[in-house]
């Protein structure tokens, strides 16, 4: 009962004082952003004069923008999180520091089937088409979608799978965003895409896009296509999404956004929202919705950890922007020309003046061509470590014991600090020592 008065307190506060921000961790256009955008638009319906934001984080399956929301708003009993299965694989494959664990959870919302798509002027007329041409020269066909290690790419991988193809010679495009996937196949840049519906929605009314194939165990209700399963392909895949707020929320604070979500989903305007874009009503809140984070977290687990012991390869992460296995490599390569400079400017000291550079060029050249070796074997730490300490004594006009220790001191200090900001402040995972 006092938790319950309590409640009726907090709701006008939450409702109007100050607006909800609602992150969406991806670019505009994709699933995240969907649910943001008509979480947006419903809420300003049944909550007239309630101000309601989006704000996009996009990067690395989610996992940029979850770092930064349970990071910056925490206490915050005004944000909100758009959050899903992509995010639970995304923070697996990119090793992120911060997980779901790290906020409060809200609500499940919705769930969603996977289609293939090709354009309209596609020579693949059906999923079998698709999949004998995938079959005879895998390289060959170009997969896109979102994320690697999200729903798209799970389901392409495990497409693969069933049809016999390692996931080496996959050819999977990730994007940030479904905006971008979807240029991409309507460019001809793609044999074929894969999102939910309700991205490529408007195309596929349009007349610009061909349904292939939906990764439901029975057809749609609304969407005039075969299932993956017609195609000759014995697979199923759901999508869901959820909403999770920060830590540190009070009880009081946790229940009222609980109650502030729970009106949303059962009113008649989310309801009609569903039906537009082709989403179940998968509503899950409370213990049930922690427990079934919990469930998933190992079922992704399993899931992934049975492709990756089927074939250790990763897929492409190629596209318009940094993708997860990209990232640590451009951050890295920047990163690594930063200490050489502070380098350079350190060691002139010891230069004498007149000095040919010769040595210091080919030393630098050496550890720009050694770069993508060493970064992903030795490591962020060790690999620029090593480099900051060869171009610092290449440039040095003697050597001495007592100079090589202090460029190994100093490239340490610089690496580990630079590490610490990236992994720990922001969320993206740099590349470790291998064997």
């Amino acid at each position: 009962m006092r938790l319950a008065l309590a409640i009726l307190i907090a709701l006008p506060s939450l409702a109007g004082a100050q607006p909800l921000v609602i992150t969406a961790p991806a670019a505009p256009g994709g699933g995240w952003d969907q649910t943001a955008r008509a979480m947006q638009r419903v809420l300003a319906e049944i909550e007239p004069g309630a101000g309601v934001q989006v704000d996009n984080v996009p990067g690395a399956a989610g996992t940029i923008g979850l770092a930064r929301f349970a990071r910056s708003e925490r206490g915050n009993p005004h944000a909100l999180l758009v959050t899903g299965l992509v995010m639970v694989s995304g923070v697996i494959i990119n090793g992120s520091p911060v997980s779901l664990a790290d906020t409060t959870p809200i609500a499940r919302l919705t769930g969603e089937y996977e289609v293939i798509v090709v354009p309209v002027a596609s020579p693949f007329r059906s999923l079998r088409d698709l999949v004998t041409a995938f079959r005879q020269d895998p390289g060959s066909i170009s997969w896109g979608g979102g994320s690697a290690g999200g729903t798209d790419d799970l389901l392409v991988r495990l497409l693969a799978e069933q049809a016999g193809i390692p996931a080496s010679r996959v050819n999977y495009i990730a994007f940030p965003g479904g905006g971008a996937a979807l240029a991409a196949v309507l460019g001809g840049q793609l044999s074929a895409a894969v999102s939910g519906y309700a991205e490529f929605a408007g195309q596929i009314a349009a007349g610009q896009l061909r349904i292939l194939g939906v990764s439901s165990p029975s057809r749609v209700t609304g969407i005039n296509a075969p299932t993956v399963r017609e195609g000759g392909i014995d697979l199923d895949l759901a999508n869901w999404r959820a909403v999770v707020a920060p830590p540190g929320l009070s009880a009081v604070e946790q229940a009222a956004l609980a109650d502030r979500i729970t009106r949303l989903a059962v009113s008649g305007q989310w309801r009609e929202t569903l039906r537009q874009n082709g989403w179940d009503d998968q509503f899950l809140a409370g213990a049930p919705f922690r427990q079934f984070l919990l469930a998933e977290q190992s079922r992704i687990e399993d899931v992934l950890r049975r492709l990756s012991a089927a074939d250790q390869s990763q897929p492409s992460n190629r596209g318009p922007a940094l993708t997860p296995s990209t990232t640590p490599t451009v951050i890295g390569t920047t990163l690594l020309l930063m200490l050489l400079a502070a380098g350079a400017k350190a060691a002139r000291a010891f230069q004498p003046v007149g000095q040919p550079g010769v040595r210091m060029s080919g030393t630098i050249a050496a550890a720009l061509v050694l770069l993508p070796v060493v970064f992903t074997r030795l490591g962020f730490v060790l690999a620029a470590t090593l480099l900051f300490a060869m171009v610092a004594t290449a440039m040095r006009s003697t050597l001495a014991i007592r100079t090589i220790a202090i460029d190994l001191t100093v490239g340490v200090a610089f690496s580990l600090a630079l590490s610490m900001v990236f992994t720990r402040g922001l969320g993206v995972a740099l590349p470790s020592l291998t064997f």
